[in-house]
């Protein structure tokens, strides 16, 4: 009880827990701010790598989280979850004319002084482009959905792409050319001759030394360590106000933690709670933790025979003390969830679903009536099988591997021999049927998901998604699912969309294809220097990076 009050002492008055803070001064004695800062520079570090730095080919929080600085998307989500308008100027509604009344038409208007890095202009080629290399099948995406209902782009105005839909698709916005859909805008001028029939666009030069359009253009990437990234002055919303901004890849949050306390980063962030705690005690850094759309859960493969029998999966929900992991992993900074929307954030959310509280006797007795009967050693058997299964998740997450840790326990505390099996993230998010998930090699897998702010999650649940040619990891394929991703998908009045989120959330909490563990609060630190900052909790906190100063 001591340290929690000492903890949200620190919380509410960093200053009194935390040594002095050095600053620099000039020769009037007028405050600088912190001496270490450089200006104009802003270093920043999460403790993952990225595989490559093209969205459309790697859907891995990095590579997500510096294609914020260096692509331009439709429209993105600022500090309040609200879509703001970035590569166009006006988001498309029915009441501007900017979507037909029956869905089968969007009309994008282009900025006109839009520039790629290498000078060249931006119009709506590129767009029609970007769509046509996410359904070329050749090419390693993360998902086609929602892209995949557009039946052509019209370019007849370079400056306005007016999207003729097969079918309606409900999500739009957050989907195509933006942040949810992992499709930035492309450049067709360099990617074109590598969108062929060899699956030449996964390995194109381009995924490893981008040109973009976006705020800042790229510079270099040392591979494990460092990408570098410079302001781009003719962005189209204004030069940046930050000159340079270097992204450091720290696989050990514990050198995350020291350099931030050495002051050799001015941000750490996607922490834990034991970063947290570290943050709070730094001299010169903010420390916050807001709720995001982010969840931690554990995803069953339904092609393992083992977990296609509801009553297995069901158990193995009850096993978990959920409570008990966001405590000792996340310090407490989460919220509890049965279904893939946020209690805090989302307004589809609905609490009428089934619940699997902690209850270790429920979760042996169904285990028993599924006919897995505890041997001699405390494993469970049926029919001479032993109740034996992987669970993986990234080497890198330390969330991933402590969480593990404890579900580990809890599953064999119920009778099953669980063995870990982890790799890098690079490897675990690969899109292509190499990878961990999409390759389906794995029998359950730990991750986090960055949800988007529209409720509709069909790109990883719907039966149309699957892996490898989807987001479906978990090959989850339920009729009355199916039924309501249909009638949200294909309505564009939020209203009549709201009931059918509803059954979705029930269906997973009832079906359990994954276990919700919880949504995040995140933790952030950094520098008091850095201005012009808020957090974005859709997909990527930085949503703004042009308006940085420091």
């Amino acid at each position: 009880m001591r340290s929690s009050v000492f903890l949200l002492s620190c919380l509410l008055a960093l200053g009194a827990c935390s040594p002095a803070v050095e600053t620099a001064s000039s020769a009037d004695g007028a405050v600088r701010g912190n001496a270490w800062t450089h200006p104009g520079v802003l270093r920043f570090a999460t403790n993952a790598d990225p595989k490559n730095l093209n969205p459309v080919l790697a859907s891995a929080t990095p590579t997500l989280d510096l294609s914020m600085f260096l692509y331009s998307w439709t429209v993105r989500y600022n500090d309040k979850a609200e879509p703001v308008p970035d590569a166009i100027t006006e988001i498309p509604t029915i009441a501007n004319g900017g979507v037909s009344k029956d869905g089968l038409t969007i009309t994008y208007k282009l900025r006109k002084d839009m520039k790629w890095h290498d000078g060249e202009g931006v119009t709506c080629k590129d767009m029609r482009f970007t769509w046509q290399a996410v359904m070329n099948p050749h090419n390693n995406v993360g998902s086609t959905d929602g892209f995949s209902s557009i039946k052509d782009v019209d370019c007849s105005d370079p400056y306005v792409a007016v999207v003729k839909m097969k079918t309606v698709y409900a999500p739009f916005l957050d989907t195509l050319w933006s942040v949810n859909g992992n499709a930035p805008i492309l450049p067709e001028h360099i990617l074109a001759k590598y969108n062929d029939d060899k699956g030449s666009f996964n390995t194109a030069p381009y995924n490893s030394a981008p040109v973009g359009s976006g705020p800042f253009k790229f510079v270099a990437w040392q591979r494990g360590s460092e990408v570098r990234m410079e302001a781009f002055p003719q962005f189209y919303l204004g030069k940046p106000k930050l000159h340079e901004v270097i992204f450091k890849i720290m696989p050990d949050e514990n050198t995350l933690v020291t350099q931030l306390r050495t002051h050799e980063l001015d941000m750490a962030f996607h922490g834990t709670g034991s970063g947290y705690r570290q943050y709070l005690q730094i001299a010169g850094v903010t420390t916050i933790a807001p709720p995001i759309y982010t969840y931690d859960h554990v995803d069953f493969n339904l092609k393992r025979p083992m977990f296609q029998d509801l009553r297995v999966r069901e158990a193995l929900a009850y096993a978990i003390d959920r409570k008990a992991i966001r405590e000792k992993v996340f310090l407490g900074l989460g919220d509890d969830a049965e279904t893939d929307q946020s209690p805090r954030l989302s307004k589809a959310y609905t609490p009428d679903t089934a619940h699997h509280p902690y209850d270790v006797a429920k979760a042996k007795a169904l285990l028993d009536r599924a006919g897995w009967i505890v041997g001699p050693d405390g494993i469970r058997v049926k029919n001479g099988a032993k109740f034996s299964f992987t669970l993986a998740t990234q080497t890198e997450s330390t969330n991933g591997v402590k969480t593990q840790a404890q579900v580990q326990r809890y599953w064999h505390d119920v009778g099953a021999d669980v063995q870990v099996k982890n790799a890098p993230t690079s490897a675990f998010f690969d899109n292509s049927a190499n990878g961990v998930l999409t390759g389906g090699k794995y029998d359950t897998a730990i991750y986090a998901w960055s949800a988007a702010a529209d409720p509709d999650d069909a790109p990883i649940y719907a039966a149309r998604n699957f892996a490898p040619h989807g987001q479906n990891y978990l090959f989850w394929n339920d009729p009355q699912a199916e039924a309501a991703f249909a009638t949200e998908l294909g309505n564009v009045d939020p209203a009549k969309r709201m009931p059918a989120f509803k059954i979705i959330q029930q269906r997973l909490a009832s079906q359990v294809p994954t276990i919700i563990l919880q949504f995040r609060k995140e933790p952030i630190a950094y520098n008091t220097d850095l201005k012009g900052f808020t957090f974005s909790p859709v997909i990527s906190p930085f949503w703004n990076p042009w308006e940085y100063t420091i």
